[in-house]
């Protein structure tokens, strides 16, 4: 591309410009595209395609119109040869784009809505070669059942949080978590934004009890920006706040935990790294034995209870009475309210 293309584009601003590199991607694909159909893709007039077609010729994009290309009446065309500067991907660098936007289109991980708007304008710098990359690896990946909390009401308190981090200010929030069975007025400096066990998080300094905390961004009603600048100090580390907490909730004490799992499951626990403190130690027997230390025992006891038989508690004795106490109460559950004698 000229030095006199970028400098026409540049002089392009906000949302004409978004469309004009919109369209260029359009005119770069297999499909057909005349005035009409681009005005009715961008929501405005046929006046304004124009105008924009214009722009491009002006900055000698080698864009023409087709009559026998597509439906009657013909459509756009790029010449096959050209593209604009591209930043240089290598093809690994494109599958993982094609993964990444795979997972954005499956709504597994929310809040990634834009990530496919980005892919699509990022397409239209590209190769052809690389282009098609891009679209074949997007149908060889799937993603199901991460069975992520529900965001999909969260889009403007996720928003709102950006804005607050970027800009260094507070927020005003409305809460409500199931512990408190009531809504709260919260007051927070917001530190972190994180996604962990399924969920989003905030980490941020609550000015009341003034103290961090940790919130679920689902569980936000409201929030607005205020004008309020941060006023604590900005050093802050998400891994020094959640310690040794299994997932998220940090305890009020380490416990060094040892659990024994048969063989069936042995294989199944050497695949993941469940903590960053694990060690495992593999018998003769076939079994292994799980070591972590842990900050609290509230998430990790119900981890152990999901493999059923095939984990044994050995320490510590906190860990072994909490599992016996649900053990329980679970038998109960199935011997009384579900109608068995």
């Amino acid at each position: 591309m000229s030095v006199i293309t970028l400098g026409v584009l540049t002089l392009v601003r906000g949302r004409r410009l978004s469309r004009i590199l919109k369209i260029i991607a359009l005119l770069r694909g297999p499909s057909s595209w005349n005035a009409r159909r681009l005005a009715e893709q961008f929501s405005t007039s046929r006046r304004n395609i124009y105008r924009d077609i214009a722009i491009l010729e002006l900055a000698g994009v080698p864009v023409y119109h087709d009559p026998d290309f597509g439906d009657a009446g013909g459509g756009y065309r790029i010449r096959a040869d050209w593209w604009f500067p591209h930043v240089g991907l290598t093809d690994r660098e494109c599958l993982d784009l094609a993964v990444l936007t795979r997972v954005a289109e499956s709504h597994s991980i929310p809040l990634l809505d834009e990530v496919c708007s980005a892919r699509d304008k990022l397409l239209g710098t590209l190769p052809t070669k690389q282009q098609d990359l891009i679209h074949a690896a997007a149908e060889l990946f799937d993603i199901i059942g991460l069975h992520l909390a529900d965001h999909s009401h969260c889009r403007h308190v996720m928003t709102t949080l950006q804005t607050a981090l970027l800009a260094q200010t507070q927020v005003d929030a409305t809460y409500r978590s199931p512990h408190e069975g009531k809504v709260v007025q919260l007051s927070l400096q917001p530190r972190r934004i994180f996604l962990a066990n399924q969920a989003w998080y905030l980490a941020g300094w609550d000015n009341k009890a003034k103290a961090d905390r940790l919130y679920r961004v689902a569980r936000f009603k409201d929030m607005k920006v205020t004008t309020k600048p941060m006023d604590v100090s900005r050093a802050f580390s998400l891994r020094e706040m959640l310690g040794n907490a299994w997932t998220v909730y940090r305890g009020d004490r380490d416990y060094h935990i040892e659990i024994e799992f048969s063989p069936e499951a042995a294989e199944l626990v050497a695949e993941t790294r469940w903590h960053p403190t694990q060690e495992l130690e593999r018998h003769k027997n076939g079994s292994t034995t799980f070591r972590a230390t842990v900050s609290g025992l509230e998430e990790i006891k119900y981890w152990v209870l999901q493999w059923g038989p095939r984990a044994t508690v050995k320490k510590p004795a906190e860990l072994i009475s909490e599992i016996r106490s649900l053990a329980a109460d679970v038998v109960e559950n199935y011997s009384v309210k579900g109608g068995m004698r």
